[in-house]
């Protein structure tokens, strides 16, 4: 197993910078270090691909079984590239774990090399891990928040949204995800492409096109943050519109909000205005 420590030391001349390589320690070495504010068990298999189902593990010191809760890291990469590294550099990790939530941030099986939906089911699987550890952990394995960048927020939303009936996804936070697939803006554009890559052709496949897109499983939304840069011309703000509408038509909570100037992809500096505002939503539902 391989286990990485991150530490963060208290001083005015000091900062933290987050660990990029894993380090071999032994199994229980984490748990006797309690001079770290949080741990971190980088590589975690949780499938048996060794590189597409892996999974990064950050837990804040301070935890249990009933108060920590755990927020899914779930990538982009228009279903056929990307991976869990590109979360880091953005602080999201020492964010959620300072407002003390534990993160699991994922890789899954890209559609270059597995068909679909064995994305969705990936995010099953780290469910399933995440129960089987919770004591381990010292984690609320039924108090789970899934985050997704671009793609990956489609298969966070439609998990969220079509595979929760054990309740146990309080909530989404949607990062400028395609949500009705179906929809002009995507079918006859670049995104439109990228999805006929992962389902086959629109004009063959209109039913999977339809059942994977988010706004159609709506019966089942649970509280949902969105984030949607304003000149966004990969998935247009009107895919965030729509699930918006489609929310507060059905008195599901949620945050709408707009990174004016913002194209497509990670703003860390609209992300640094919103995040007060996004983990206080998160907390009233988790």
């Amino acid at each position: 197993m391989k286990i990485s420590l991150s530490c963060l030391f208290l001083g005015l001349f000091f900062s933290f910078t987050a660990c990029k390589k894993a380090q071999k320690y032994p199994d229980n070495a984490a748990l006797r270090l309690v001079t770290v504010p949080f741990i971190s068990y980088f590589n975690q298999l949780y499938g048996t691909d060794t590189l597409l189902q892996t999974m990064d593990v950050t837990l804040p010191l301070t935890r249990d079984e009933v108060n920590t809760p755990v927020v899914i890291l779930v990538h982009g990469g228009s279903w056929v590239a990307g991976a869990k590294n590109d979360f880091y550099g953005l602080g999201l990790d020492t964010f959620f774990t300072s407002n003390g939530c534990a993160m699991v941030n994922i890789n899954y099986r890209l559609c270059t090399s597995y068909p679909y939906p064995d994305a969705l089911d990936d995010i099953g699987l780290v469910m399933n891990y995440i129960k089987r550890n919770a004591s381990r952990w010292r984690v609320n394995p039924d108090r789970i928040c899934i985050l997704g960048r671009s793609s990956g927020s489609q298969l966070a939303l439609l998990y969220a949204y079509s595979r929760n009936a054990d309740k146990r996804i309080k909530a989404v936070i949607d990062g400028f995800g395609p949500t009705n697939l179906t929809d002009s803006t995507i079918v006859n554009t670049q995104l439109g492409l990228n999805v006929t890559n992962m389902l086959g052709d629109y004009a063959t496949y209109p039913d999977l096109w339809h059942d994977a897109s988010p706004i159609y499983h709506m019966n089942g939304a649970v509280p949902t943050v969105i984030f949607q840069g304003t000149v966004d011309e990969l998935v247009y703000p009107k895919q965030s519109l729509m699930l918006q509408d489609s929310l507060i038509a059905r008195s599901v909570p949620s945050l709408y909000i707009p990174w004016v100037g913002a194209g497509h992809g990670w703003s860390q500096e609209n992300w640094i205005a919103s995040q007060n505002a996004t983990i206080t939503f998160v907390k009233k539902y988790l």
